[in-house]
């Protein structure tokens, strides 16, 4: 891809590939398995063939490396790449592969497929993951940060903050977020009460944060002795008096958003036999997703942006891809520097979505989302020659220290993701400071923050090239 400059305006060029013509929020697109040949020809290969059937998807297999086959997939434009692994895979090693793998498809800084990594204890394992059905977020439960619960039709909040020790808080449907005291007054009161509502096992989505390990989480941040950890994919909570196991099979999807390392699965040091990701994901966990690396930035809690406030418009693996396109623009456009630029690059590495990428996982709507998105694809003459209509209104500004929050002004950077990729883009009028459509997104950037009630639209012509 290349760059164009048109008054203030940014364009990328890229292929477009559309299987179906679909509705905005909806996308379809090609799927890749990309597999090393030895997993490919063994009992791991229903796996692959599970993937194949269900997408219509197909199948890249390589010796070594994945540099093999990146030209390939390059040129198959897929929306989805699915890295199907045995479970003794190095996976912090090859998910940092894996996400090169991803920008390089084309020329252009941006990721250009929504990708996750697939396995499981073994094949059997990873092939019921294969097949998992669609998951609808009706209740969640979150370990941090309460006030996402005003998101989701309902849902559950226990503090993991010493400080907070004892904060207690509820989403009932048609109410919002409440908080109360009186809640556990120490380590082994919250390790009763979290092990209590998972072995109730009504969440459709957990979210966790605080401190974690490639076997466990520590329940309280930022010191506890709680903890809930993982052997043989079986889960045991424990504290001083307590030894709980918990039994999970609802259908649900796993965010790991602060937690350290939960998303090592294996490496030379841990087994995947004791992984807490995949011990989740044997008790009902669809996706998982998690770090590899220790982190101390909080990049990934802005896929809250489009996970959460969108409500429902994208799903998990989508959140997490629109995330990564935001994140490298702000790279690309040197909007963040120092300290803040270090985070935003080794944050963007190392946050991994375990499962079927193409899962679709999203929350049931229960409000008004926090944008309102439109957009309207019309044909105009030539063939596979489109005219784009996209427009925004801002419905909501949160509070805190994320970029869309009060601090910031509001929502002044934020990607769409659209049905199809594109190519040869013509913009025609914009009221956004600077826009980037990278072929799978629109990247818009209003020059400062767009409150309550304001609104811009765009206008591009574009090619795109049916299957």
């Amino acid at each position: 891809m290349s760059r164009l400059p048109v008054a203030g305006l940014i364009v990328l060029f890229g292929w477009v590939v559309c299987d179906r013509q679909v509705d905005a929020g909806e996308p379809a697109g090609r799927y890749a398995v990309v597999v090393r040949k030895d997993v490919e020809t063994g009992a791991w290969g229903k796996v692959v063939r599970a993937l194949e059937a269900k997408h219509k998807g197909k199948t890249f297999v390589y010796e070594t490396s994945l540099e093999e086959v990146r030209k390939d997939v390059g040129a198959y434009h897929p929306r989805y790449v699915c890295f199907v692994c045995q479970p003794t895979e190095d996976f912090p090693d090859f998910a940092l592969v894996a996400n090169r793998f991803c920008r390089g498809l084309d020329d252009d800084p941006y990721v250009d497929a929504i990708w996750g990594i697939l396995t499981g204890l073994d094949e059997t394992h990873a092939l019921e993951l294969a097949k998992s059905e669609s998951v609808i977020i009706q209740r969640a439960f979150t370990k941090t940060l309460g006030a996402w619960l005003d998101w989701v039709p309902a849902g559950n909040y226990v503090t993991e903050w010493t400080r907070q020790r004892g904060e207690l808080g509820e989403k009932r449907p048609g109410e919002q977020f409440s908080l109360r005291s009186g809640g556990p007054a120490n380590d082994a009161e919250d390790a009763r009460l979290v092990q209590k509502l998972f072995t109730e096992d009504r969440f459709d989505l957990i979210i966790g944060s605080g401190h974690g390990g490639h076997h466990n989480w520590m329940l309280m941040y930022p010191r506890g002795n709680g903890f809930l950890t993982a052997h043989d994919g079986q889960l045991t909570m424990t504290a001083p008096g307590v030894e709980l196991p918990v039994v999970a099979s609802r259908p649900k999807v796993y965010w790991a958003v602060g937690n350290c390392l939960t998303g090592v699965v294996n490496s030379g040091r841990n087994s995947y036999k004791n992984s807490y990701a995949l011990a989740w994901m044997k008790n009902g966990a669809r996706q998982y997703l998690g770090a590899v690396q220790s982190t101390w930035y909080e990049l990934n809690w802005n896929m809250a942006d489009w996970f959460l406030k969108q409500e429902g418009r994208w799903t998990f693996s989508e959140s997490l891809f629109l995330l990564r396109q935001w994140s490298n623009y702000l790279l690309a456009e040197n909007i963040v520097s120092g300290r803040d630029r270090e985070g935003t690059e080794f944050t963007d590495g190392i946050f991994v979505l375990y499962g079927d990428p193409a899962l679709e996982a999203r929350v049931e709507k229960t409000r008004e989302p926090a944008l309102d998105e439109t957009l309207d694809i019309q044909e105009i003459g030539a063939p596979g020659a489109v005219r784009i209509n996209y427009h925004v209104k801002v419905n909501f500004v949160g509070e805190g220290n994320k970029r869309t929050a009060e601090k910031y002004n509001g929502w002044r950077i934020f990607a769409y993701l659209l049905p199809c990729q594109v190519t040869n883009v013509k913009v025609e009028k914009s009221d956004f400071a600077r826009v980037v459509v990278p072929g799978e997104t629109i990247l818009w950037d209003a020059g400062q923050g767009l409150t309550a009630g304001e609104e811009r639209s765009l206008t591009f012509t574009a090619r795109r090239l049916e299957d």
